[in-house]
């Protein structure tokens, strides 16, 4: 039966000469063999094949087409017909060596390079199991045996235990473990130390390999010990180690071993025969990052809760909005596609249903550098560099960089390519945002650190311009109405004599940002722990102060609102005359839905976000609120309402306390959020928007949809279809 062999051991203590020289050892005795190198070095067959470094089968991805590719042209012959073939691997610092030995495993298997047209297929492994690329040749359907290498010196040991957990963590239910090999290193007490190991991990050592000249004299004339001085005392150790590899091979009983690694105490204790381990000291820090200088975490992300979305989709999301600004998705076409098709598809909707083009040109803005597995493997900063380029020629002079997660994991150096580039184009500004896609969070977490990626473009304060300008903050994503919403505002405040400074973030430009300090008064869309993060991202570059109220929704909310602008800038009489003049526009409209509401009773089912518009506009209506239940939200956790004591509010609301209470109540109207009503909910219901609109009336047509709900029947009228009408 044909064997796969897998060879371990720290970097450095001797895999590939015991590699070379076990095929050579197994060739010799008849035996066709496969040895795959799977260290980016490529250097585990060079004993083999005289000295040369054959060309890599990464190497010849990166080169050669998918339909040209050849098994023999990375496949060569090694002394006594050993097949030999290198994986490679990307330079040192960049990419990932270890999705590098993967793609060389999906390639062979592709060129029907199998283990199964060889008597033995042997891996040569890089150093320890750092990874789950490395860790392959040890999987199930890879290395029937596994050879640890190791001489007694301690860290050599710490990866030979290492390896038996990573054996363990694949392999629980068979034996794989072929043996030890111990190469010398002549170190003190060495011998004793890999016996002591070696018995406390139920292993034998198969073979002992002396520290010997005859290793560098062979090295040097680039030749196995087995083709250059076969009649060696040495070869023949080797020779021995292969007839172990044989019985191996012909399933003997007791030649496989189950791995039992010890934890690193017992480790320390049998290997250095140390009994008395030092207690781990905490180091104690006295100088500690606090407010601005520390990063704002999402709730999500804060309490290890189910992430929704991903940091990668909410910061796009966001500096997408900078009209002015390329937004360089750094990513395989799948991810940017993925938030793409979102901003684009509500910027149609928006079109279509408001008139306004709520976000227009985001499509034109948007770029991805389309990463693919090469780039996985090699690095993905040069295709990074390239798009920026092209991007800078496309006359853009400020551009985000927002990851997702391959550059994470590779560990692409964003920095060092933005101060690269930014060296050649001194008058472009480039921005990472490098949130690593689920790496970093969840999507309210990639919104925060777009936030603050964004605040860098803030000028430093100077002289107010003394003109009444205000900047509205982090105004509702995703919604449709944006933009209407936002002319609503906009005339509300010109009404005082008021213009916007900056959107931080809506539909904006890279001018408005850099002179966000222009401003005398932030106006927050809403009072939520993004705000907060908000509040301490510009804190270091703006001293701007922060209106204690949201954006209002309705009547009672925008009068409030309005006035508090007002007062900040010494219009209250102006704002009297608009609410005087709203106020009689909103009686009359209440007055004509009054007569449909009064008297009929209402259950809330939110997130925890304020409802208190809802709560205003009912009593306006007559309308009486049995209840609100407040569900969990990955936006926001904290919750207070001025109607707190008026009527039961209940948090941690279920789906199942929901229907109960549907069905104890029975409630005139059910207003929820999420989650979706079940089939037998029998109530009358509708939506409360994300975002519920701006202004005096916005209440308004909210209330008008309401109606349009209670008059329909809750029970689809096919459900009756074939009934007898009596």
């Amino acid at each position: 039966m044909p064997i796969k062999i897998a060879v371990y051991g720290k970097g450095g203590i001797g895999k590939s000469t015991i590699s070379a020289n076990l095929s050579a050892a197994l060739a010799e005795g008849g035996h066709s063999v496969l040895q795959i190198g799977c260290d980016p070095k490529h250097d585990s067959t060079r004993l083999l094949l005289g000295g040369k470094i054959p060309r890599t089968v990464l190497q010849y991805i990166r080169e050669t087409l998918p339909e040209e590719r050849r098994p023999e042209e990375i496949v060569y012959r090694g002394f006594g017909n050993v097949a030999c073939t290198e994986a490679g691997g990307p330079e040192p610092g960049v990419g990932c060596a270890g999705r590098g030995i993967i793609t060389t495993f999906e390639l062979l298997e592709d060129l029907g390079i199998s283990p199964d047209l060889f008597d033995i297929t042997l891996y040569d492994v890089l150093g320890d199991v750092v990874c789950g690329g490395f860790a392959v040749p040890i999987r199930g359907e890879y290395a029937d045996a596994v050879y640890i290498i190791t001489s007694g010196e301690y860290l050599s040991l710490y990866a030979a235990n290492n390896i038996l957990r990573g054996v363990k963590n694949f392999t629980a239910a068979r034996n794989r473990v072929a043996g030890i090999v111990f190469n010398a290193r002549n170190v003190p007490d060495e011998e004793e130390r890999v016996n002591r190991f070696a018995g406390a991990v139920r292993l034998p050592i198969v073979a002992r390999i002396p520290r010997s000249a005859a290793f560098g004299r062979a090295e040097k004339e680039s030749c196995t010990l087995i083709e250059r001085y076969p009649d060696t005392g040495e070869a023949g150790l080797f020779r021995s180690l292969a007839g172990h590899a044989k019985r191996v091979m012909a399933q003997e009983a007791g030649t496989l071993h189950p791995a039992l690694p010890l934890d690193d105490d017992d480790l320390e204790r049998i290997v250095l025969s140390r009994n008395d381990p030092r207690p781990a000291n905490k180091f104690v820090f006295t100088d500690r990052k606090t407010g601005a200088d520390r990063k704002c975490i999402s709730p999500s992300v804060k309490k290890k809760r189910p992430l929704f979305g991903c940091a990668f989709g909410g910061a796009v999301s966001v500096t997408a909005l900078v009209t002015d600004a390329a937004t360089v998705m750094h990513c395989p076409r799948s991810c940017s596609l993925m938030i793409d098709e979102k901003l684009v598809t509500t910027a149609y909707h928006a079109a279509l249903r408001t008139g306004h083009a709520a976000g227009a040109g985001i499509s034109d803005r948007l770029v991805n550098t389309d990463m693919t597995d090469e780039d996985f493997i090699f690095g993905g900063e040069k295709r990074l560099t390239a798009t920026l380029e092209s991007e800078i020629e496309n006359g853009y002079r400020t551009l985000f960089v927002v990851t997702a997660c391959p550059p994470g994991l590779i560990g692409d150096d964003i920095d060092r390519v933005a101060t690269a580039v930014v060296a050649r184009h001194p008058d472009v500004r480039i921005v990472p945002v490098k949130v690593d896609g689920n790496l970093v969070g969840d999507g309210l977490q990639g919104r925060m650190d777009a936030y603050k990626a964004a605040a860098s473009l803030i000028a430093p304060a100077t002289s107010r311009t003394g003109k009444k300008l205000v900047n509205i903050i982090a105004e509702r994503w995703g919604s449709a109405h944006a933009e209407n919403e936002f002319a609503i505002l906009r005339d509300l405040l010109g009404r005082l004599g008021i213009m916007v400074n900056c959107r931080f973030l809506g539909s904006t430009d890279t001018g408005s940002i850099v002179r966000f300090n222009d401003a005398s008064l932030n106006l927050p869309a809403e009072m939520d722990e993004t705000m907060d993060a908000i509040k301490t991202m510009v804190a270091p570059v703006s001293d701007v102060p922060f209106l204690d109220l949201p954006l209002p929704t309705g009547f009672a909310q925008t009068k409030e609102w309005l006035m508090a602008v007002a007062e900040k800038f010494g219009e209250e009489e102006k704002a009297r005359q608009v609410i005087a003049a709203e106020e009689g526009k909103y009686r009359q409209r209440i007055g004509e839905l009054r007569p449909h509401f009064e008297g009929r009773t209402l259950l809330i089912s939110t997130y925890p976000r304020s409802f208190d518009w809802i709560c205003d506009l009912a009593g306006d209506l007559g309308m009486e609120i049995k209840k609100a239940g407040i569900t969990y939200s990955p936006f926001a956790e904290d919750f207070a309402s001025r109607y707190a004591g008026r009527f039961a509010i209940e948090k941690d609301y279920t789906v199942q306390k929901r229907s109960e209470d549907i069905r104890a109540m029975k409630p005139d109207l059910l207003l929820f959020t999420y989650p979706a009503l079940r089939s037998d909910d029998q109530v009358k219901s509708a939506p409360i928007p994300y975002s519920p609109g701006t202004g005096f009336c916005a209440g308004i047509v909210q209330a008008e949809r309401w109606l349009l709900r209670i008059r329909h029947s809750c029970t689809e009228g096919w459900k009756a279809d074939g009934e007898d009408p009596a």
